[in-house]
């Protein structure tokens, strides 16, 4: 079980107020709203200033949620912590239910123009197209994306924010899609921001 303060941020959306009005009329600094965002235990004083300043009742604005009961992505967003940043990614560490992960997460959007292509060299490309004035072929730009880790339980996955038009070599080795079935021990799922919301560990 954990806490959850899902029912905060839908009662401040209900109210047309932002994170940063909270900040302004309970008090509470911005560090304490990060925790909460991130789904960090807070003082008991917290919660009744913030109850307070919004005039209801603690029910209304967390509760404790069974784990397992969550989806991937819902722990990705509350627990998650970047680990390490370069230009081309994040990379992001989070557990749940027990299981560590890994998450790569692309700081470019894809759009269709964007071919993910995922190789035998257990590296993934970034393929992108541009129009080449009057011309019938568009000119082809590639660049190694990553070449994810392998780190010893734990699920690797690689988001691609934005839609791809395309997202090849899964299924077939190394890399696996959203809806895939891993192979090895060291796979790595490979999926769009789309698909991750709503991944399921198979």
């Amino acid at each position: 079980m954990r806490i959850d303060y899902s029912k905060l941020w839908t009662l401040l959306a209900s109210k047309r107020m932002t994170k940063k009005d909270l900040i302004e009329m309970s008090g509470i600094s911005s560090r304490v709203v990060a925790k909460l965002t991130k789904s960090e235990t807070v003082t008991t004083d917290t919660i009744l200033r913030i109850c307070e300043t919004l005039r209801c009742n603690i029910s209304d604005v967390m509760e404790c949620v069974d784990e397992d009961a969550i989806s991937v992505y819902q722990a990705y967003l509350s627990s998650g912590k970047i680990t390490d940043e370069n230009e081309l990614y994040k990379t992001v560490s989070f557990s749940k239910s027990g299981l560590n992960y890994t998450v790569y997460v692309s700081k470019t959007r894809a759009t269709k123009a964007t071919h993910i292509e995922c190789r035998n060299n257990n590296t993934i490309y970034w393929v992108q197209f541009y129009p080449f004035g009057g011309m019938s072929t568009p000119s082809r730009v590639e660049k190694v994306f990553i070449k994810p880790i392998y780190k010893k339980e734990e699920t690797s996955i690689v988001i691609i924010k934005g839609k791809p038009g395309l997202i090849t070599g899964l299924d077939e080795g190394l890399f696996v899609s959203s809806r895939g079935t891993p192979k090895s021990k060291n796979s790595v799922y490979v999926m769009s921001e789309g698909a991750f919301k709503i991944f399921k560990l198979v």
